[in-house]
């Protein structure tokens, strides 16, 4: 760790020690009554399956409750990830959506590959990243749990979990209308109303809208594109037909269409010199950029209490999501390569039972067992000159069953120390089917891919708690995620089936740290010290290999990583209205062995010592809310500053592929009277550009960049 401690970083650390990033959520679950710790103003989280208080939980997590997520404006993943230590989201386009947590995760980029962060809605697995962007409406919380989480929730997840949880219908008649309007042509809407449907049954139905205009300007056609069009709904039953049982049952539908360029022109280089104009918010591109998501799904969950608070519960699901796009990949106004379409379906069922000791006694458990089930074909058909003969046209299926067995016990062997354990085994087998049309040599029909994976997964933590206001913990922890088919476009001659193979990855997560509260909870604090062995962990990369000016996709196990730094929270309320939080993560990730080839050249590349793709080196927030009273109500005032530090966009590592770090800020401010709340908004008010995704295809140099300086004006009435 010594080595973490450099002059340039000593400063990033007394900025995030002065800085005034989110605060921690006050959020309850109703698993198990939790007034008490409610009441003494202990921050309460279910990130083990049983509510608890954030004090006493040998975890890192960061939680953020309906309120905190309203007051810095959070309306998606996207908005969130900039607000959490650790976290990295990319999005480009709806198939090539990227999640990772300390570096940990991935893109699942194709329906054979596994994502590596798993994300949970109300207790069920969202199959695949392409699924995670939604509109984050009428959320109870949201709990971020960093490192594997094998045997606390029912699908392995190697990285760590995103957990949301979504108000319940109450059981009075209850409602909010939400508006919002911005430059870009903005506007965003949510409807929600809740009520009794008889004593014992309870509906509540949330509809919301988005609509933007898009931001980059394409001057081919004089259009504008990078928008947004995006309608959804979530419908809930619960019932309660006694006290020891409840049925929550939960359907909801998205609907997207948009405009969206996969990437953008990131130099003159190749075939761009002459039309490459260095301004990020102007394409020059000659075919369709569509990109249109289907999701839909419905969960049935049901919890019985024993006599002996003991509660058994049954979570069923169903999860389907369609994905369509078009993409002009060279992004220049003379046809060189394009894809349309590429299309993703994807279908999954799953079944959980789970059991939940009673949590106030010296022992304590979780168990449970799981059943996954995903199905999905995939389509892509590339054009090379604007012929499709000369491109490819390629077919994919993909099957996966999955097993699990689970359990996470406590056990107090003192009143101030406490061990934990848990253990998971997962038997996983996945079958596939793989054709490509694509000339004399390049074609394929692989009708029979098949592997299997047979893993033990474990946890082990040691809390000792010497006062109420204090808790030190250690943490050792292995992940897994299972290996898969690279059934994408592929370029290389002479394949095997098992070139489309690719071996399961792991991850041991050694982790220590410190949870702690001063003066009467005016400051609450958390560090946490971890390092992360990454075994054979599964890269993604387009490469040249010479038999087609197409780059080929192709899926390596990479050897070995190490992933270390530390975690930082705090929150400090030093007088009434005012809040200041400020966090922190420092990452040092690098490839300790990646002797990597790329098929068909023959002179090995070896990155060892490069570092490690989407890990900045720091990320740190700040954020300030002053309340104060004016007239019948009161005023509020936000501001939020996030620096992300340097980082690889790719694996290679090469100067091109580098983004310097760069600082985003966002504030708000508004009225609050009653059940009525106005406000004006603004994000990334400096219009800082920075890119969150490049590559080179085709010899062109490419990027992503993110969003611009929003801004606008918001209303939410409660009624």
């Amino acid at each position: 760790m010594n080595k973490m401690l450099t002059p340039n970083s000593t400063r990033v650390l007394a900025l995030v020690l002065c800085m005034g990033a989110m605060q921690p959520a006050r959020a309850v679950v109703d698993v198990v009554p939790v007034e008490t710790a409610a009441d003494s103003g202990d921050i309460v989280v279910t990130a083990r399956r049983r509510a608890e208080s954030l004090q006493d939980v040998p975890v890192s997590v960061t939680a953020f409750d309906q309120t905190q997520l309203e007051v810095s404006g959070i309306k998606s993943l996207r908005d969130m990830s900039r607000l959490m230590p650790g976290v990295q989201f990319t999005e480009r386009g709806s198939l090539s959506t990227q999640l990772t947590i300390r570096g940990v995760g991935g893109d699942s980029r194709n329906i054979g590959i596994e994502a590596g962060v798993g994300m949970y809605l109300d207790g069920v697995y969202i199959p695949r990243t392409s699924g995670y962007n939604a509109d984050l409406a009428e959320i109870a919380q949201v709990e971020v749990l960093r490192g594997p989480q094998g045997t606390l929730f029912g699908k392995n997840t190697i990285g760590g979990v995103i957990n949301i949880t979504t108000r319940e219908p109450s059981e009075t008649l209850e409602g909010s209308v939400y508006a919002s309007y911005g430059n870009y042509n903005a506007f965003r809407t949510q409807t929600s109303l809740s009520g009794p449907l008889s004593d014992t049954l309870f509906a509540k139905l949330t509809v919301a809208t988005f609509d933007r205009d898009g931001y980059i300007h394409n001057i081919f056609n004089d259009q504008d594109v990078n928008d947004e069009n995006r309608r959804g709904a979530r419908a809930q039953i619960v019932f309660k037909p006694s006290e020891e049982l409840k049925i929550k049952l939960n359907a909801d539908v998205t609907r997207d269409r948009r405009t969206v360029l996969q990437t953008q022109m990131d130099s003159g280089v190749g075939a761009a010199a002459s039309y490459y104009t260095g301004n990020r918010f102007e394409a020059n591109s000659d075919r369709p950029n569509g990109d249109k998501r289907n999701m839909w799904g419905s969960d049935l969950t049901a919890e019985y209490s024993l006599p002996n608070d003991m509660v058994l519960a049954s979570i069923s699901a169903y999860r389907k999501i369609n994905v369509t796009v078009s993409s002009d990949i060279d992004q220049l106004p003379i046809n060189l390569f394009n894809s349309d379409p590429l299309t993703d379906f994807v279908q999954m069922a799953s079944q959980e039972f789970r059991i939940t000791s009673p949590g106030d006694g010296p022992f304590r458990y979780v168990g449970g067992l799981y059943y996954y089930h995903q199905r999905g074909t995939a389509q892509r058909q590339i054009f090379i000159g604007g012929s499709l003969a000369n491109g490819a046209i390629n077919r994919a299926k993909a099957i996966t069953n999955s097993y699990a067995a689970y359990i996470n016990a406590d056990y107090d062997l003192l009143p101030l120390l406490t061990v934990n354990g848990g253990l998971r085994y997962t038997y996983e087998k996945k079958t596939g089917d793989y054709l490509q049309i694509r000339g004399p040599v390049l074609s394929y029909d692989f009708d029979d891919l098949r592997r299997s994976d047979k893993n033990v997964s474990w946890t082990g933590s040691l809390t000792y708690k010497p006062s109420r206001a204090l808790t030190l913990y250690a943490t050792a922890s292995k992940g897994f995620k299972s290996g898969g088919f690279n059934l994408d476009t592929i370029g290389a001659a002479n394949l095997v089936a098992r070139d489309l193979i690719f071996g399961p990855e792991s991850v041991v997560n050694y982790e220590a740290g410190i949870k702690g509260q001063l003066f009467d909870r005016i400051l609450r604090y958390s560090l946490s010290v971890f390092r992360m062995d990454y075994s054979d962990k599964q890269v993604a990369q387009l490469v040249s290999t010479g038999a087609s000016t197409v780059s080929s996709v192709q899926v390596t196990n990479a050897g070995k990583a190490r992933i270390k730094g530390f975690e930082f929270e705090t929150t400090l309320r030093p007088v009434s209205g005012l809040t200041m939080s400020a966090n922190a993560s420092y990452l040092d990730a690098k490839y300790t062995r990646f002797d990597y080839a790329s098929i068909g050249v023959a002179v090995p590349v070896s990155y060892a010592g490069n570092r490690v793709e989407f890990t900045p080196d720091w990320m740190v927030g700040g954020q300030a809310e002053y309340r104060f009273p004016a007239g019948a109500g009161e005023i509020f005032l936000v501001g939020n500053v996030t620096y992300t530090g340097d980082m690889f966009l790719q694996a290679e590592a090469l100067p091109k592929y580098r983004e310097s770090g760069y600082t985003l800020v966002d504030a708000r401010v508004g009225y609050e009277v009653g059940d009525l709340m106005v406000s004006l908004w603004g994000k990334n008010l400096t219009k800082q550009d920075y890119r969150t995704y490049a590559r080179v295809f085709g010899g062109l140099d490419q990027a992503v960049w993110g969003e611009p300086r929003t801004y606008g004006a918001e209303l939410r009435y409660r009624f």
